[in-house]
């Protein structure tokens, strides 16, 4: 989603940041690290469970993009962006093991959204 001039323009960093909390952050992360994986790591399916839930959320960026769906951008295809992905993924990951809850990975995984966008325009 291009957002022109959130750089500049502060109604368009408060649109940016509202879509950003509910579409990527909550819903992937929900999706993510919600349902497809344990809150805490206690055994080895809990481990197999947690990496196949990463697995899964760097695979559905360039799905995102194969299928056209309306949040795709071309640099989810992008290999160094995938390994900053699997980097996010993890740490969401081990914030949500840690807690045992599910909002300290959203807010990262918000606060590394809204500061890309904003910080390429």
């Amino acid at each position: 989603m291009a957002l022109p001039g959130v750089r500049n323009d502060p109604d368009a960093f408060l649109l940016l940041a509202v879509v950003a909390i509910v579409l990527p952050a909550l819903g992937e992360d929900l999706v993510f690290r919600g349902i497809f994986q344990p809150r805490r790591i206690g055994s080895v399916q809990g481990w197999m469970l947690s990496a196949l839930s990463l697995i899964a959320f760097v695979l559905w960026h360039p799905l995102q993009v194969w299928l056209d769906l309306p949040m795709a951008q071309p640099v989810f295809l992008d290999p160094a962006f995938l390994i900053l992905v699997a980097v996010l993924g993890a740490l969401c990951t081990i914030l949500t093991h840690r807690s045992g809850s599910l909002w300290p990975a959203v807010v990262l995984h918000w606060i590394v959204v809204v500061s890309w966008k904003a910080g390429t325009g």
